[in-house]
């Protein structure tokens, strides 16, 4: 029994002996509701009624986490694997549940669920570059997600706004479609360059030829270069590690999420690379000072410009190969 339990029993006691709550009240130095209160308890519950109750309320209507929204973040953490940072923009994008870092993070502390234990190779520090205005490069691959499901992807070196979308086959025909219908359409500001890999799709006779027309010049990475268009690279493991592995890659309605994940990725994602900024936001914070496509057109000299050769040591042979700018 408790020090607190053994004084209230003992005024419940004085009270039965003489029956006269106000001397009871002046010789303990308690108030008749105090009383009161704790003779209601002891007959009720006995010795259990005189203990402490719990302060918290029974009732919370500024609670933010409920047991359904707490499952939901534990089960992102534990089958998807995300950080807190994902969890969060996950949590937005299908639940429309705003939270703070700092609240996902108690949920993860109340579960006793540990920090991700991810595999880094640490290696020096490389020199970061990035473009100074939207469209000067452009970045774009393909990347296999099914048999007979490729996507392409363009993104932008300054702003990070991309454009996806979803081909049987990975061909110059693709990419020149891939181009002209979706990513002119799609891009809200011209472009200048398009850094690719040497993949044949790219490196198509055609496809330089109508590069040329458009105005547009086309650099190449050398080969085994990944880390050169790194940026589309993260951008592509960041639709599997985000999108595709809460889709199911056979719903006939994938393209249309594919297109709702490219407006949300542009538009309400904040990117780490952009200190917390959304590609949009990036893209109106340089509005003007954004060319025109007509300002583009002026300085593109197609005299400075050939066609590059699929076959690395004759392009350098013939000293083609340009300077990714």
């Amino acid at each position: 029994m408790s020090k607190h339990v053994k004084t209230r029993l003992g005024w419940i006691e004085l009270y039965q002996e003489i029956g006269d709550a106000v001397k009871v009240c002046r010789r303990c130095g308690i108030s008749r509701p105090t009383l009161r209160k704790w003779l209601k308890r002891y007959e009720e519950k006995g010795l259990d009624g005189l203990e402490d109750y719990s302060r918290k309320p029974i009732n919370s209507p500024s609670r933010k986490i409920f047991s359904e929204q707490e499952l939901i973040i534990l089960s992102l953490r534990q089958e998807r694997k995300l950080g807190v940072r994902r969890i969060q923009s996950e949590l937005k994008r299908h639940h429309e549940l705003s939270l703070s870092l700092a609240t996902i993070h108690k949920i993860l502390k109340k579960h006793q669920l540990p920090y991700l234990q991810k595999k880094r190779n640490y290696r020096k520090q490389a020199k970061r570059y990035n473009c100074k205005l939207p469209g000067q490069r452009v970045q774009m691959d393909v990347c296999k997600i099914a048999n007979r499901l490729y996507q392409y992807t363009a993104i932008d070196d300054c702003t990070r706004y991309k454009v996806i979308a979803l081909y049987k086959r990975r061909t110059a025909k693709n990419t020149l479609d891939f181009i002209e219908n979706q990513v002119f359409y799609r891009l809200p500001f011209p472009i200048q360059r398009i850094q690719t890999d040497r993949g044949q799709e790219f490196m198509a006779y055609e496809v330089q030829e109508k590069l040329l027309e458009w105005g547009i010049k086309f650099r190449p990475v050398r080969p085994a270069s990944p880390h050169l268009n790194g940026k589309v690279e993260r951008s592509q493991r960041t639709d599997l590690d985000e999108f595709y592995s809460a889709v199911d890659i056979k719903d006939p309605n994938l393209e249309e999420l594919l297109s709702d994940w490219e407006f949300y990725y542009n538009w309400h994602r904040p990117h780490s690379s952009l200190n917390g900024k959304t590609p949009q936001e990036k893209h109106i914070e340089l509005l003007d000072k954004t060319p025109l496509w007509e300002d583009i057109d002026k300085i593109f000299d197609p005299k400075k410009e050939t066609i590059i050769p699929h076959n690395y040591q004759t392009a350098s042979s013939l000293k083609m190969l340009k300077p990714s700018l």
